[in-house]
């Protein structure tokens, strides 16, 4: 997929700024503070809904004005079809976030994660590494996600469960009752188990492109890479909940299933996160995010669009052309930040390279 044309208006430091990007790489530059990482953020949250930075969303709105509005051309792969994708924030928090897709009102976010898949690589993201088992099941799942349709659904039926099922062990006011859970319990466990499985099967796709991505750029490194499902292996997910519901109901939450998985990583039989620099961080997440896109596009004919904030950031000049090679080779379309405009392309890659501080439109006088 390609972004076509997008349309920034009072996110963050940017009052407005209208761009056509090039299909292939489109270098932001600038001083520091202008708005590089700004104009990613601006992507990341039209293509997830919110920042990769974690922020909060009233924070993203221009200082004085009531909301931020995106707006973007995105033209699919294999086709001719250009979807017209809108989102709007307001400043108020009681006011629902407002999509537009095609001229259909919605305000659900998945519907424009369906539209676009991102690949984000930044200085902020060790936490994939070096945080919990939710930075990295968030990884896992989003290749399940888009190469395996039945996934959605399956996963947003069992968090709904598994909010009601913890509903019911916090909930003090009404005698406790061990049978009532079986109905929850019962559909949860197999719908955990039927997840379970899409993630092994997506991560045994996923295991050949991450020991050839990983070999390059970590060469002196042995990387290992396995699922812990979120509850012992060789054990019965139905009969964990029964054996452990007095515990849950301490807890006030369901302690054993799916949404308690973990991508392990270990380099050199050690957790990676405890034993790599910051820099072999950066060059693993490097390798994991290429990874995931190639075998997107080996599963569905899918590409998907990478922003690489502050390229020059702890990469050395032959990561940086790793990177660059292996993104551009697949033909994903690219949107890199650096302080001048002096990146090295492959040979023969088309660019657009802007200046983002001469970029920005004036306000209207």
């Amino acid at each position: 997929m390609l972004i076509k044309q997008i349309r920034i208006n009072n996110f963050r430091n940017i009052e407005a700024l209208d761009i056509t990007p090039d299909s292939s790489v489109n270098l932001i530059y600038g001083p520091n503070g202008c708005g590089k990482t700004s104009f990613l953020e601006a992507i990341s949250c039209l293509a997830m809904g919110r920042s990769f930075r974690n922020a909060k969303n009233t924070n993203l709105i221009k200082s004085g004005e009531p909301c931020y509005t995106l707006t973007a051309k995105i033209e699919q792969d294999n086709s001719t079809l250009v979807d017209h994708i809108g989102l709007l924030r307001s400043k108020n928090r009681s006011d629902p976030v407002k999509i537009n897709i095609n001229g259909h009102k919605t305000a659900r976010l998945l519907d424009i994660i369906d539209k676009i898949s991102l690949q984000i690589i930044h200085p902020q993201g060790t936490d994939l590494i070096s945080g919990g088992p939710s930075e990295r099941r968030g990884y896992l799942d989003w290749g399940v996600y888009y190469s395996q349709t039945e996934f959605k659904q399956k996963w947003l039926v069992y968090r709904r469960l598994l909010e009601q099922r913890n509903a019911l062990l916090k909930n003090k006011q009404q005698p406790f009752i061990p049978q009532q859970f079986d109905v929850w319990d019962d559909m949860l466990a197999e719908l955990s188990e039927e997840i379970t499985k899409m993630r092994n099967n997506y991560l045994a796709d996923l295991l050949p492109e991450l020991e050839r991505l990983t070999t390059a750029f970590l060469p002196d490194i042995k990387l290992n890479f396995y699922l812990s499902q979120g509850w012992e292996k060789g054990l019965k997910l139905r009969d964990l909940l029964s054996l452990n519901l007095e515990k849950d109901r301490v807890l006030g939450y369901t302690f054993y299933g799916c949404h308690r998985a973990d991508l392990k990583v270990k380099a050199n039989s050690f957790p990676a996160g405890e034993t790599l620099s910051r820099g072999q961080i950066k060059l693993l997440i490097c390798a994991m995010k290429l990874s995931q896109g190639t075998v997107l596009y080996k599963k569905t004919g899918k590409r998907c669009i990478y922003l690489v904030d502050d390229l020059n950031s702890e990469l050395d000049q032959h990561s940086r052309e790793l990177l660059l090679n292996e993104i551009l080779s697949s033909k994903n379309q690219l949107f890199i930040t650096n302080i001048t405009d002096d990146i090295q392309l492959p040979a023969g890659e088309s660019s657009l390279r802007f200046n983002i501080k001469d970029s920005l439109i004036p306000a209207q006088q």
